[in-house]
């Protein structure tokens, strides 16, 4: 399954063995090691990785067995041997027919979009009925971040003009769209995407410093009536994974047939425009902001 190859693509040669040891993770490496984890346990399919960055990703989940597609808006950079890097510019299309993956992955790369909503936009159109996809953003909802942006009052470093033009002038090298996680359900939502799982790559055990900041606005949380704790999504921000975990979340979604969303509108009361608890992983506790173990899922870092 191929994207589209009028644009430029780039292979490296079958049995290259030298190039793909040295094909690194772009992300953080225990990012891509969670989210391996997560696929090895799913039936093998078709995949679109993008951005697929060097290729690491999209050559693990080849050697897993899965038909992978690479889309990348720097197909220079791309080295995995025995795969094509597709030029694919995630703010404005994907170059291929509509419902045609399994699944799609996209590490680390709304944070870099001018348009993040395009982009979640076409993830959706190229994604299956009843498929599923991994998306993996910048923790900006956890308890540090929270207090870092008290007293710096930015998400992200900003930017000079050194390291403006040391990156050739090119955006998608910087974070552009600080997503928060209730912002990110938001975009999935509207484009027929449900939040079945949250998972952290790697647990960050000073977080554990601000527990009892975190306890206080979960206690607050509590005496909010469940009306507004479902307005402001406190089953979101004060989930565990969450408000303590750690630099990165992984969210895994599904994409709704026909039968699956009167399934969940009939969950949510008659389609009131909430989404369950359980598609999100998340208990009734932590709606309530009682909280979960705050826990890593697996341990794993991109």
């Amino acid at each position: 399954m191929a994207i589209g190859l009028s644009y430029y693509d780039r292979m490296v040669p079958d049995g290259d063995t030298d190039t793909a040891q040295q094909v690194k993770p772009k992300a953080r490496p225990s990012i891509h090691t969670a989210i391996l984890g997560w696929f090895s346990e799913r039936p093998r399919g078709t995949v679109l990785d993008a951005p697929a960055g060097f290729g690491h990703l999209s050559m693990k989940l080849r050697d897993m067995g899965f038909d992978v597609t690479c889309g990348e808006i720097d197909p220079e950079i791309f080295a995995a041997p025995g795969l094509t890097a597709v030029y694919t510019d995630l703010n404005r299309r994907i170059d291929a027919a509509d419902g045609i993956f399994d699944y799609v992955a996209c590490v680390d790369g709304l944070e870099h979009m001018t348009d993040p909503y395009t982009a979640v936009a076409e993830f959706g159109r190229v994604l299956k009925a009843g498929g599923m996809g991994v998306f993996s953003i910048p923790n900006y909802t956890n308890i540090e971040r929270r207090i870092r942006f008290l007293f710096r009052g930015m998400f992200t470093k900003p930017i000079s003009d050194e390291v403006y033009e040391n990156c050739g002038g090119k955006l998608f090298n910087f974070h552009n769209s600080p997503i928060t996680i209730t912002i990110l359900e938001f975009m999935l939502r509207i484009n027929g995407l449900q939040i079945v799982e949250i998972r952290q790559n790697a647990p960050k055990v000073k977080q554990m410093l601000w527990w009892p900041v975190v306890a206080c606005m979960r206690l607050v949380n509590c005496l909010r009536s469940a009306d507004k704790r479902r307005e402001l999504r406190t089953d979101l921000t004060l989930d565990s994974k969450v408000i303590l975990g750690g630099n990165n979340l992984i969210v895994i979604v599904r994409k709704g047939d026909d039968d699956w969303q009167l399934a969940t509108a009939t969950a949510n009361g008659g389609g009131d425009g909430s989404i369950s608890n359980i598609q999100h992983g998340i208990s009734n506790d932590q709606v309530n902001g009682d909280g979960g173990d705050g826990g890593g899922d697996n341990g794993s870092t991109e």
